[in-house]
């Protein structure tokens, strides 16, 4: 439960930072900022999909994990190549689908973390009791 939590942390951080960098190359335009966007983004999705792994091994999650690793494999895919998606006047759609596309798997690891939170919750009430 510890090694989840604090996979569960760093996605929940890095998601934030990723975020708020997306956020503010979108706003500013400054050239330095994508760099650290993908470099935090990698991150964000290697705990992910390490959280999503750790899940398909655990009972009761199996199927979450699996959506997870699909989803952990859909986001860098879908980062990198947004730039060639619909470019000129409309590719503020393809910025606004990919901030969902982060936001959405943020909310995937807190479904996650969370389902697996109650189901071990017994356990460790069980435990402590004895």
């Amino acid at each position: 439960m510890t090694a989840v939590r604090i996979i569960n942390w760093i996605a929940r951080i890095t998601g934030i930072i990723t975020l708020l960098l997306g956020l503010t190359f979108w706003v500013t335009s400054i050239n330095s900022i994508p760099g650290i966007h993908m470099l935090v983004g990698i991150t964000f999705t290697l705990s992910f999909l390490i959280l999503s792994i750790i899940m398909v091994f655990s009972s009761g999650v199996r199927l979450l994990g699996v959506i997870g690793i699909v989803y952990a494999l859909i986001i860098p895919v879908f980062g990198v190549i947004q730039a060639g998606l619909l470019v000129g006047d409309l590719h503020w759609l393809i910025r606004l689908a990919h901030m969902l596309v982060g936001i959405g798997a943020m909310l995937v690891i807190q479904t996650i973390y969370t389902r697996y939170g109650h189901l071990k919750q017994p356990a460790q009430q069980t435990a402590a009791a004895s």
